[in-house]
């Protein structure tokens, strides 16, 4: 810009200074306004990555360190500037998107998600009685309610549907961390104590069967 300027006032000083000598400037702006053109041309990528930048800089739907995701690239942004951004994959590739590329994109940030989400199904043989359906759902859900990491906001374990083979259990929760790998850490705590519970049961049923 400060190189396009400098042109520019050499231009003008140049277009005074033959009309005080009384030249005739007519081809030489008809020359001025062509070449400003073929300029504005040649610039037009950059001064769109340009303004991309400053929408980027000024709007923030992203900064340094932030887990994004669009339709050209998904990763963690290392740098920003007024041309491009820089986003690291989890291949560990470093991607240099266009600004212009960017701001006319969906921009999902998932580092500003408040929490993060856990869901999955589990399912009991057909020979489960009801009383330890309805022990095991309560069971699971009393443990999510009480589990540090789990948001408590939003917590639902229910009798989902029926199977050929038996009977399924749908559970959907949130962690409180958003971080990837405090997330698994819950995830798998909370799976292995779900685990403690159905093989609780199991032994309960088996030891019921041994007493009758």
């Amino acid at each position: 810009m400060s190189k396009a300027i400098r042109v520019i006032i050499v231009a003008i000083a140049i277009t005074v200074i033959a009309q005080e000598f009384h030249y005739d400037i007519n081809g030489f702006v008809a020359g001025l306004g062509l070449g400003g053109l073929a300029f504005a041309l040649a610039a037009k990528d950059a001064l769109a990555n340009l303004f991309g930048g400053i929408i980027i800089i000024t709007e923030k739907p992203f900064t340094i360190g932030d887990w994004i995701s669009t339709p050209s690239v998904e990763g963690t942004v290392e740098d920003i500037n007024f041309r491009s951004t820089k986003v690291r994959t989890f291949t560990q590739a470093l991607v240099t998107v266009p600004n212009a590329t960017l701001a006319d994109q969906p921009i999902t940030n998932w580092s500003k998600m408040g929490k993060r989400q856990i869901s999955f199904s589990l399912k009991l043989p057909l020979d489960t009685s009801k009383e330890k359906l309805e022990r095991t759902i309560r069971r699971i859900e009393e443990l999510l309610k009480a589990y540090p990491g789990i948001h408590p906001d939003t917590i639902h374990v229910t009798f989902d549907k029926y199977l050929v083979d038996g009977y399924e259990i749908f559970l959907y929760f949130f962690t409180k961390s958003t971080e990837w790998g405090e997330y698994l850490k819950v995830k798998e705590d909370v799976n292995y104590k779900i685990l403690d519970i159905l093989k609780s049961e199991e032994d309960d049923k088996n030891a019921s069967f041994q007493e009758s």
